[in-house]
C-alpha cells in the first residue's frame, strides 16, 4: 500500500553566503542562508517500499567532529596510458540514509537546451532541495522528491539507474533499509564558464558547499545520516577556447578542493571522487582537434581512484552540436550511473574503454584496451564510420603510411595495418581525434569512432549502455 509522510520542516540557518549571484539557470542565488519558513513536503513511498525517515530499525551513527584533514599529496608523475582496473581493495561500504552527489560545470551540467523535461515523477525515492535540480544556494530548507523541472538535466538519469542498480545487483538480498541507495541531487554548475569561474573561491563553489551544508542540516533535522558520495562535472570547452594547458592538474585541484571541504564539513571518512566526462564538441568552436581531451584522459589516468572518467560522448544525440537534447541528458547520466555503482557502490577502480599498451611491429600496430564488459565491437550502425573507424596514424616523416586495416583480434585488441613500415619518428596513434572544423558533435558528424564494448547493463529508457572508446592520442612504441 502506498503511504505519505509529511515532513513539516523548520530550520534556522542552514547554509553559508555564496558570496554573489549565478546566472542563467541558476539565477536569483543572491543568499545561502535559507529563512525560517515552515515548508511542508510530502514524500510518497512506491509499494513495499519504506521513505527514508522510516528508521525505527536503523538509526544514523552520530557523526563524528571533522577532522581538520589537509588535501591529499600528489602522485608521481604517470605513465601515458591508464591503469589496470581492479586494484582496489574490497570497500566496506556503509549504509546511510541519504547520499548526496553535487553536480557542477558548464551548461551541459546544467540541462542546456534539454528540453521539455522528461523525468518528471520520481520512480524511486531519490531527491532534490525544495529549489529543485537546479538548486542555487539560498533557501534550501527540505528535500522533495526528485523530478525534472524547466529542463532535462542529467541527474535523474544518473539517480534513477545507480538506485535500480543498488536494489537489483549491488545490495539485493540485504536487510532493508540497506538493500537500497536513495540519491540527493543538486546541480550548482554556470553556462559557459571556465574551471576559473567555477574552483574554490567562485560563487558557484561556495553554492555547492552550502548545498552540502544544507544536505547536513536538513537530514540532522529529520534523524537521517547524511554523506557526500561524489562530485560530477560536465565541463572543459570553455577550457578548450581558453586554450588550458593544465586543465587535468585543475580537475585534480577541483577535486581535493570539495573532498577536503566536504569532509571538514560532514566530518566523513569517505573519499570524494570527481566523475567527469571528455567533451566532444570542439569542431563547434571551429578547431579540427582538441588538447582538452587529453588531458581529461591524463588527469584519470593520474589519479585512477578519484578522478573517474566516465568516457566520451560522441555517441549521444545533439540539439545543436554543442550540446545534448533532453533525451541525450537522460542517457549521459545512466552513463554515470554505470560508472558510480562500480566505484561507490562495489568498491571497484572504474576504467573506460581505454587503450592500456601500444606497440609496433613492422606495419602493424597491436592496442590492447581496457574493456570494461568484453568483447570489442566495432560498431558503424550506431555511429557512422569517419573513415579506419576513428583511428589516425601520424609521424615526422611529412608523409606517414595509410591506415590500409582495422580489424578486432581477440576480446580486447584492436590490429591497425598500415600500409607500409613506417620510416619517421614520434609515431602516434589516434582515436575520435580529428573532427571537421565547424561540425556539429554527435555520432554521424562530429570527432567520433566506432570501437566500443558489449557492456548489457540495461537502461531505465530503453537507451544501449555500451562504453565506447575515450578520445585519445597515444605515443606507438
Amino acid at each position: 500500500m502506498r503511504h505519505a509522510l509529511t515532513l513539516s520542516i523548520l530550520l534556522l540557518g542552514c547554509g553559508g553566503d555564496p558570496g554573489g549571484t549565478v546566472p542563467g539557470a541558476d539565477a536569483g542565488l543572491a543568499d545561502a542562508t535559507p529563512s525560517s519558513d515552515l515548508v511542508t513536503a510530502d514524500l510518497a513511498a512506491p509499494e513495499g517500499g519504506a521513505l527514508p525517515g522510516d528508521l525505527a530499525n536503523d538509526p544514523p551513527p552520530d557523526l563524528a567532529p571533522p577532522p581538520d584533514l589537509a588535501p591529499p599529496p600528489d602522485l608521481a608523475p604517470p605513465p601515458d596510458l591508464a591503469p589496470a582496473p581492479d586494484l582496489l581493495p574490497a570497500s566496506n561500504f556503509h549504509y546511510y540514509h541519504v547520499n548526496h552527489i553535487l553536480s557542477t560545470g558548464q551548461s551541459l551540467s546544467v540541462g542546456a537546451q534539454g528540453t521539455p523535461p522528461l523525468s518528471v515523477a520520481q520512480p524511486y525515492q531519490n531527491l532534490s532541495f525544495n529549489t529543485g535540480v537546479l538548486a542555487g544556494g539560498a533557501n534550501l530548507i527540505s528535500f522533495i522528491p526528485l523530478v525534472e523541472k524547466g529542463v532535462e538535466t542529467m541527474s535523474s538519469g544518473l539517480a534513477n539507474l545507480a538506485t535500480k542498480l543498488a536494489r537489483d545487483e549491488a545490495f539485493k538480498g540485504q536487510t532493508p533499509p540497506q538493500n537500497s541507495h536513495e540519491i540527493l541531487i543538486s546541480c550548482h554548475g554556470i553556462g559557459g564558464t571556465p574551471y576559473m569561474g567555477l574552483k574554490k573561491g567562485t560563487a558557484a563553489y561556495t553554492n555547492g558547499m552550502a548545498q552540502a551544508q544544507a544536505g547536513l542540516a536538513i537530514s540532522k533535522f529529520l534523524n537521517l545520516s547524511y554523506v557526500v558520495r561524489a562530485v560530477t562535472t560536465v565541463h572543459g570547452e570553455s577550457d578548450h577556447v581558453a586554450s588550458n594547458k593544465a586543465y587535468d592538474l585543475d580537475l585534480n585541484s577541483w577535486q581535493t578542493d570539495y573532498e577536503s571541504d566536504v569532509k571538514k564539513l560532514t566530518g566523513q571518512a569517505e573519499s570524494v571522487p570527481l566523475f567527469h566526462t571528455q567533451i566532444s564538441s570542439w569542431t563547434r568552436y571551429n578547431a579540427a582537434t582538441s588538447e582538452i581531451p587529453r588531458l581529461q584522459l591524463k588527469a584519470s589516468v593520474a589519479h585512477p581512484d578519484t578522478i573517474i572518467l566516465v568516457g566520451a560522448k560522441y555517441q549521444f544525440p545533439y540539439a545543436d552540436g554543442v550540446h545534448l537534447t533532453n533525451a541525450g541528458y537522460r542517457w549521459l547520466g545512466e552513463y554515470h550511473a554505470k560508472a558510480y555503482r562500480r566505484v561507490i557502490l562495489e568498491g571497484k577502480r572504474f576504467v573506460p574503454l581505454s587503450p592500456a599498451t601500444v606497440t609496433r611491429k613492422d606495419e602493424v600496430i597491436t592496442v590492447v584496451f581496457h574493456v570494461p564488459a568484453p568483447p570489442l565491437v566495432l560498431d558503424t550502425v550506431r555511429v557512422i564510420n569517419p573513415g579506419s573507424y576513428g583511428f589516425e596514424f601520424s609521424d615526422d616523416s611529412g608523409k606517414p603510411p595509410a591506415i590500409a586495416q582495422v580489424a578486432l583480434v581477440g576480446a580486447d585488441t584492436v590490429k591497425i595495418t598500415l600500409s607500409q613500415a613506417p620510416v619517421g619518428k614520434m609515431m602516434r596513434i589516434r582515436y575520435a581525434w580529428t573532427g571537421k572544423s565547424g561540425a556539429n558533435a554527435g555520432p554521424s558528424t562530429g570527432p567520433r569512432g566506432n570501437l566500443r564494448d558489449s557492456d548489457p547493463t540495461p537502461s531505465l529508457n530503453g537507451h544501449t549502455l555500451f562504453n565506447w572508446a575515450v578520445h585519445f592520442d597515444e605515443p606507438v612504441l
